[in-house]
């Protein structure tokens, strides 16, 4: 194993705490699942307020779905449960450190605070850092194919028209 990791920097989320540590083990049980099922052992937890909302387990290969990471199945369940696209408030417990697109969901979603057991080192480390190398690359984007006609939905859409 690696050094032990670095106490959180200014602004960071803040040092895990009891709480933290009861959720993570929810998380790390539907890990625990998830590998069972033949999948990435990751889970996640979704919490607001001490209640847990949402827990899963990285499906991946039995959905046959590359989106379908732990952090993301989480958000989807809380946010359909809870019959909103807003988790303003809510704390998402994850075994590994979120990749940049559950970053994003949780962003979108507006997770407050994120913890995370592993970091996204510990992860690349054991599993060959394919995220960190394809991540930088990357699949090669075309952009402005039918723009105007992109922008004219989005002006009918957008409060103001700005585009």
């Amino acid at each position: 194993m690696g050094p032990a990791p670095a106490a959180a920097p200014p602004g960071a989320a803040g040092a895990p705490t009891r709480a933290d540590e009861a959720h993570m083990r929810v998380a790390l049980e539907a890990a625990r699942r998830a590998a069972l099922a033949g999948g990435v052992p990751i889970g996640a937890c979704l919490v607001r307020d001490g209640a847990v909302l949402a827990t899963a387990g990285n499906a991946v290969v039995a959905e046959l779905d590359p989106t379908a990471h732990a952090e993301v199945m989480a958000i989807r369940a809380a946010c359909r449960g809870g019959r909103t696209l807003d988790l303003a408030g809510c704390t998402l417990y994850s075994t590994v450190e979120p990749c940049p697109m559950c970053r994003a969901a949780s962003h979108y979603a507006r997770v407050a605070r994120i913890v995370c057991a592993a970091s996204l080192e510990d992860f690349h480390a054991l599993s060959g850092g394919e995220l960190l190398e394809r991540a930088a690359a990357g699949p090669a984007v075309a952009a402005g194919c039918l723009r105007e006609e992109s922008l004219a939905l989005l002006r009918a859409w957008a409060p103001g028209g700005r585009a």
